[in-house]
């Protein structure tokens, strides 16, 4: 494949152990210049070479385009896509690994590519998948709100299939010009990261959410409910874990404790869900939702807004589901994207805090219902529970 780098005023860049000179076309092989690619962002113009069925349907193999990292929803997606269809597919991945240490994604990270093969792509659309030299590609694409992008359809409608994690999903894509077939994969958590925790007896209540806690999450909400219901109650507080540097909800009061600091996966587990007893989560839009199912996985009930992803895994017997009317995704649609993205949940904010006053007053059908949600997650809602819609969607379309 040949390339032509630009970096700025550099006459050199170093990847993978190699010196590559700027402002000249160079030749790489593919599988090279597809990840150096991802690291250096140069746009790929190549002619499309026609797919070969034999590779997927024979030799089990596809190439996947996937940033994956171990800290975020989305990155975990790509791990456990690839982890857990090990024994169905071997994937060749290329993109950006961060914190990975898994020996199957490992191993997906270093196998050979060909323009021959099928092409999963898990990101957000980009201009680039026009110029992919893949010709049957699959996106696997969530979203939040009730419209995607515009300039988001023709690059999807490039793809043989789509893949989305659930019902909205499918509705909105198609009310946004989605024409292609579209497949409904649900995502799980890992049970051996995700376990039933054994909580301690306290005196103090605990309500907990995590995430990157935006305005999107509706944390913003969640801080106001908790202190227009709970104004006097010294033995409840609310615990914030944020992968965000910047949290614009906290409050000058001691029951509202906002942990900023990375943490490995053992202290999450100890120094957060141990520390909770139910999760909190008025999001205003989810594609999925992952981070209430994995604080359900250790055993507490979940109050969380009854829209979108989270509608797929939602029952009364793991928690209790937010009212909501819908409202216009402004920021979505002026700050982040720049274009119409149609609208998202507006929580309730009284119904919020009519279920967390009634999960404080009711502690032991609070635990009770957290024990259930745990034994619901475990029988249901694993990755390798719900692997096989994904092995299933590969072979409808490959």
């Amino acid at each position: 494949m040949k390339l032509t780098l630009s970096s700025g005023a550099a006459s050199e860049v170093f990847y993978n152990g190699k010196f590559y000179p700027t402002g000249k076309e160079i030749d790489m092989p593919l599988s090279e210049a597809l990840r150096f690619n991802k690291t250096f962002r140069q746009q790929i113009r190549e002619k499309t070479v026609p797919y070969d069925p034999f590779l997927f349907g024979e030799q089990k193999e596809i190439a996947m385009m996937a940033d994956i990292d171990t800290q975020s929803g989305w990155g975990n997606v790509g791990l456990n896509l690839i982890k857990y269809s090990v024994d169905d597919v071997k994937a060749a991945q290329f993109g950006q690994l961060v914190g990975v240490v898994d020996k199957e994604v490992l191993e997906a990270s270093r196998r050979g590519i060909e323009a021959s093969m099928g092409l999963v792509i898990h990101e957000q659309p980009k201009e680039e998948w026009l110029t992919l030299p893949f010709e049957r590609k699959i996106a696997i694409v969530p979203f939040e709100t009730t419209r995607i992008p515009q300039s988001w359809v023709p690059r999807i409608n490039s793809c043989k299939a789509l893949i989305v994690p659930c019902k909205q999903n499918v509705e909105m894509m198609r009310d946004s010009g989605i024409t292609i077939p579209i497949e409904i994969v649900h995502w799980g958590i890992d049970p051996e990261k995700f376990y039933e925790i054994e909580r301690p007896r306290r005196d103090t209540f605990t309500f907990g959410t995590m995430g990157s806690l935006s305005l999107r999450k509706g944390t913003d909400i969640l801080v106001k409910a908790f202190f227009e219901e709970f104004k006097y109650e010294k033995d409840v507080r609310l615990l914030c874990k944020t992968s965000s540097n910047n949290f614009l909800w906290a409050v000058r009061d001691p029951r509202m404790q906002v942990d900023m600091t990375p943490v490995s996966h053992e202290e999450l587990m100890n120094l957060f869900f141990k520390q909770i007893d139910c999760f909190v989560f008025p999001t205003r839009g989810e594609g999925f939702g992952l981070t209430p199912l994995e604080a359900a996985a250790t055993g507490v009930p979940i109050i969380a807004t009854g829209w979108s992803g989270i509608k797929e895994y939602m029952t009364p017997e793991i928690g209790w589901e937010i009212d909501h009317t819908m409202e216009p995704a402004t920021s979505f649609s002026e700050k982040v994207y720049k274009e119409p993205c149609g609208s998202w949940a507006l929580p309730d904010k009284e119904n919020l805090k009519k279920l967390m006053r009634y999960a404080y007053e009711h502690k032991n059908e609070t635990k009770e219902k957290g024990k259930k949600a745990a034994e619901y997650v475990r029988r249901e809602w694993t990755w390798k529970k719900k692997i096989p819609m994904y092995i299933d969607a590969l072979k409808k379309h490959l």
